[in-house]
C-alpha cells in the first residue's frame, strides 16, 4: 500500500486541474434532484408521489443519454459532443422554472438526455492522462471527491431554496451547470491517446466492439452496487424514523460517507486490484445486518463496513471496463456504466421501499444485500468458466494490476 501515489497524480498539473474542474462540476448536479423535489412540492403544490415521476423522467432521460453521449465523445471529440449539452442546459432550467407540473414531466426527461456527461469525461481523460498502473489510484481519488461534491451538492441546493426559494436555485443549478461544461470546453481533457486518433482515420471507432461477457459482468456490478446503495440509503431513513430520532439523519449519513472516503483513499493505495466481483459480494455481506442496529449508535456502527466498501466497488468496476474496452470505445462504455448505476438505482428503490412497508426498516437494508449478493454470486460463477474470465480479455504486462 502506497498513498505516494496520489501525491503524484496532484502534482500532475493537468491531472490536479481536471479533478479541481470535477469537484466544482458536480456540485450542482448533485443538488438538481433534490432542488427539483422541493420545487415541485413547495412552488407546484405537489405531492412527494408526483415529484417521483419527475425523478423517474430525468432518471429515464440519463439512462438513455449517458451512453449516448459517450459515445459522441468516442466520435466526436469532448468539445463537439459536450456544446449541445451546455445549450440544453441553458434553456431547460430556466424553462423548468415556468413551467406548469405536466410540462415539467418532458423538461425533466430532457434535462436527463442532455445531462453533462462529467462521469464519463472525468473517467475517459484519467483512463488517458495516466499509466494504466495508476488508474486505480486515479479512479478512486475521483471517487473521493466525488463523495465530496455529494455532501456539499443537497446541502447548498437546500440553503438556496430556503433562502431565495426552489425556483431561483434551479436557475442557479442551470447557471452553474453551464459554467461547468464552458470550463470543460477551455480545458479540452484528452480522451484519446494520440496513438489511437493516428490509427482512429485508419480503421475507425465501428470496428471496435465494448460487449463481451466480462464487460456485461461489470455492468451487473454496477447495477448491484446501487441497489445496496438504495437499500442502505432508504433503510437509514426509515430505520431512525421509527425510532423518532430523525435529527441523528445526518451524523449517520456522514459516518456511512466519511467511511466510503476513507475507503476509496485506501483502495487507490493498494498495489494490486482487488477483483469487483469480489468486492460487491463483501458489500452486499455487509449490507444484509445493518437493520440490527436498534439504536443511533449501533446503526451509525453498522453503516461503517458497507460505506468502506462503496467507493472501492465502484472503483474497481470503472478500472476493469478501462482494462477491457478499447480505447477508441471507452466513452461509450463509461455511458453504459452509469446507465447501469441508474438503472440498479432505479429498478431496486421501489423493491426496497416496498420491503420496508412490509416488514420495517431492517427489510431495506436485507433486500438491498441480498440483491447485491445474488448478483455477485452469478458473476462469479460466469466467471468460473474459464472462456469468461476477465483475464482472458486483456494483456497485462504489469505484476500490479493482476487481480486477486
Amino acid at each position: 500500500m502506497a498513498f505516494s501515489g496520489y501525491a503524484q497524480l496532484w502534482a500532475d498539473k493537468s491531472v490536479r486541474t481536471l479533478f479541481i474542474a470535477a469537484f466544482f462540476a458536480r456540485i450542482p448536479a448533485m443538488a438538481a434532484p433534490l432542488v427539483l423535489t422541493l420545487f415541485v412540492v413547495d412552488e407546484l403544490d405537489g405531492s412527494y408521489a408526483r415529484a417521483g415521476v419527475i425523478a423517474a423522467a430525468t432518471t429515464l432521460g440519463a439512462a438513455i443519454g449517458s451512453p449516448w453521449r459517450g459515445r459522441l465523445i468516442d466520435r466526436l471529440g469532448m468539445r463537439r459532443a459536450v456544446l449541445p449539452s451546455i445549450i440544453a442546459v441553458g434553456v431547460l432550467y430556466p424553462l423548468a422554472t415556468m413551467s406548469t407540473y405536466a410540462w415539467l414531466i418532458p423538461v425533466s426527461l430532457l434535462m436527463g438526455l442532455f445531462l453533462i456527461p462529467i462521469f464519463s469525461i472525468v473517467r475517459l481523460s484519467l483512463s488517458v492522462m495516466v499509466e494504466e498502473h495508476q488508474r486505480r489510484t486515479a479512479f478512486s481519488a475521483d471517487s473521493v471527491i466525488s463523495e465530496a461534491s455529494f455532501i456539499i451538492g443537497p446541502a447548498a441546493g437546500v440553503l438556496i431554496v430556503t433562502q431565495a426559494g426552489a425556483d431561483i436555485a434551479l436557475y442557479a443549478i442551470g447557471a452553474c451547470e453551464v459554467l461547468a461544461g464552458l470550463i470543460f470546453l477551455y480545458l479540452n481533457p484528452p480522451t484519446r491517446s494520440k496513438a489511437q486518433e493516428g490509427e482512429t482515420s485508419a480503421k475507425g471507432t465501428e470496428k471496435a466492439s465494448i460487449l463481451s461477457v466480462p464487460v456485461v459482468f461489470l455492468f451487473l456490478i454496477s447495477a448491484g452496487t446501487m441497489a445496496t446503495l438504495m437499500g442502505t440509503d432508504l433503510g437509514i431513513v426509515a430505520e431512525l424514523r421509527e425510532l423518532d430520532q430523525r435529527n441523528a439523519i445526518a451524523f449517520t449519513y456522514g459516518l456511512w460517507g466519511l467511511s466510503s472516503l476513507l475507503g476509496g483513499l485506501i483502495y487507490g493505495a493498494l498495489n494490486r486490484s482487488l477483483r469487483p466481483t469480489y468486492l460487491l459480494l463483501a458489500l452486499g455481506l455487509t449490507t444484509i445486518p445493518v437493520g440490527l442496529g436498534s439504536q443511533v449508535w449501533s446503526l451509525s456502527l453498522w453503516v461503517i463496513p458497507t460505506g468502506f466498501l462503496c467507493a472501492p466497488t465502484m472503483t474497481a468496476a470503472a478500472e476493469w471496463i478501462a482494462k477491457l474496452v478499447p480505447e477508441e470505445r471507452r466513452g461509450e462504455a463509461m455511458g453504459w456504466q452509469g446507465t447501469a448505476f441508474t438503472i440498479g438505482g432505479a429498478a431496486s428503490s421501489p423493491v426496497v421501499g416496498a420491503a420496508i412497508d412490509d416488514v420495517g426498516a431492517w427489510g431495506g437494508f436485507v433486500t438491498g444485500g441480498v440483491i447485491a449478493t445474488v448478483i455477485a454470486l452469478v458473476c462469479w460463477g460466469g466467471q468460473l468458466i474459464p472462456a469468461f474470465r476477465p483475464e482472458h480479455y486483456v494483456s497485462v504486462d504489469d505484476p500490479n494490476t493482476v487481480t486477486t
